[in-house]
C-alpha cells in the first residue's frame, strides 16, 4: 500500500487516488482519522464473480485497504505500510447495487508494527466479512 499524504483533511489523496488498482475497481478514497480507516462503496459489475456476487477477492482488497489505511494513520512519521498478514471470514455475499461500507480500526501499535481489524457491512447494517491485518512499518520508503 502506498501511504497517502497525512495533511487531507478530507481523508481523500492525490496519492491514494492515483492508485490504479483501486481505481481500476472503482473504489474512492477512504476518510482516516486517528487509528480509523472508513471507505464506501457501490457494488458494481466489475466487483462480480459469476453467478451475480461479489467477487471473494474484493472483499479481500477493501479489507485490506482500510486496515493499511488505518494503520498508516498511526505510522511513524514518513514510514510507508505494508501487509503482513490478513486474515478474513466471508459471511454473506452482496449484490449489484448494495453499498458496501468498509470500517477499519488498529487495536494494537508498536514501533514496527500494527494490528488492526476491519469489516465490511451492507448499508443495512448486514455483516459481509469480517477480518483482521498486521501491518508492517516500512521506515525510508519501499525499495
Amino acid at each position: 500500500m502506498t501511504a497517502p499524504p497525512r495533511d487531507d483533511s478530507s481523508g481523500a489523496s492525490a496519492r491514494e487516488q492515483l492508485n490504479s488498482f483501486l481505481s481500476h475497481l472503482r473504489l474512492p478514497p477512504a476518510t482516516l482519522s486517528e487509528g480509523v480507516a472508513r471507505l464506501e462503496f457501490v457494488v458494481e459489475e466489475v466487483h462480480l464473480r459469476h453467478g451475480g456476487i461479489i467477487h471473494g477477492g474484493v472483499y479481500a482488497t477493501v479489507l485490506d485497504t482500510v486496515a493499511g489505511y488505518a494503520a498508516y494513520s498511526i505510522a511513524p512519521e514518513g514510514a510507508e505500510v505494508v501487509t503482513m498478514q490478513l486474515n478474513m471470514n466471508m459471511t454473506a455475499p452482496a449484490r449489484p447495487g448494495d453499498r458496501i461500507i468498509a470500517t477499519a480500526r488498529a487495536i494494537h501499535s508498536g514501533r514496527r508494527t500494527a494490528v488492526v481489524q476491519g469489516e465490511l457491512r451492507r448499508e443495512d447494517g448486514k455483516l459481509l466479512t469480517v477480518g483482521s491485518a498486521t501491518m508492517f512499518f516500512v521506515s525510508g520508503g519501499i525499495s
